[in-house]
């Protein structure tokens, strides 16, 4: 009877790092997710895991105080987890804002159900563009496996924080603004060079009024350049997925 309690303890626990995942991650953590898919996500890997993990040296708390925290810590090692592969969708939307911004869509915005928050347009065609590429390249299972994979390195009620992994969120938060800017760096520079003649045009022929015509020309560069640099964009995602697999692998390293 004892045996089968602690089974179910660590069962519990792996729910709770299974579960920060799934809440903070993308695509496991949109909205557009049906909350019962997510339990029963959640529960079934949890099953399906418990036997595999090592057992600990000590018995797990049995008060529910001292449990509870330590279910809090788990939840905060998959919350962790999920915040890293969420920093380069946000890099999407911050390219999609530049591009947006520089072609005149920057005063609208429409609801992205995935992340339950305002979009601006091109970024918004980019993070759907993004999801397919992780989906297709199943993305989603290497989420999972690299969550499961912290079972052996940082064992149930193991959380620390070593001193140089806040720095390390630091950079890879100034990585993702960098990776907005290059994401929009094509549509930018398309639409430097369409400002520039403009501004010629309007001081050889001022009669020109370039509010008008300016915003038909930008819009229509804007999505002749969305469209040529999509499978550019497409090559751009491989080297991102690769780099937030490897943050991920850091971040196990900084928190084990």
């Amino acid at each position: 009877m004892v045996y089968e309690v602690e089974v179910f303890k660590v069962f519990l626990l792996a729910m709770a790092r299974l579960s920060g995942l799934v809440v903070s991650a993308p695509v496991l953590g949109s909205g557009s997710f049906p909350a019962a898919g997510k339990i029963g996500l959640v529960g079934l890997t949890a099953m399906l895991i418990t036997p595999s993990i090592a057992a600990l040296n000590q018995t797990l708390p049995s008060e529910p105080l001292e449990f509870a925290l330590m279910g809090a810590s788990e939840f905060v090692i998959g919350l962790m987890i999920g915040f890293v592969m969420t920093l380069m969708f946000g890099a999407i939307q911050i390219g999609g804002q530049i591009m947006d911004m520089q072609t005149g869509f920057g005063m609208m915005n429409i609801f992205n159900p995935a992340l339950e928050t305002q979009f601006p347009i091109f970024g918004f065609l980019l993070f759907i563009v993004a999801v397919l590429v992780l989906l297709a390249t199943n993305g989603h299972h290497v989420m999972l496996r690299a969550l499961i994979s912290t079972f052996d390195k940082i064992p149930l009620g193991g959380l620390t924080v070593h001193e140089d992994l806040p720095r390390q969120i630091s950079l890879w938060g100034s990585a993702m603004f960098y990776d907005g800017v290059m994401i929009a760096a094509p549509v930018g520079a398309a639409m430097l060079v369409a400002y520039l003649i403009m501004g010629l045009v309007g001081r050889v022929v001022p009669q020109i009024q370039l509010f008008a015509v300016g915003f038909p020309v930008t819009i229509a560069l804007g999505l002749f350049m969305v469209a040529i640099s999509l499978d550019l964009y497409v090559g751009f995602l491989d080297g991102m997925f690769h780099q937030m697999f490897k943050n991920v692998s850091d971040m196990i390293q900084g928190m084990s």
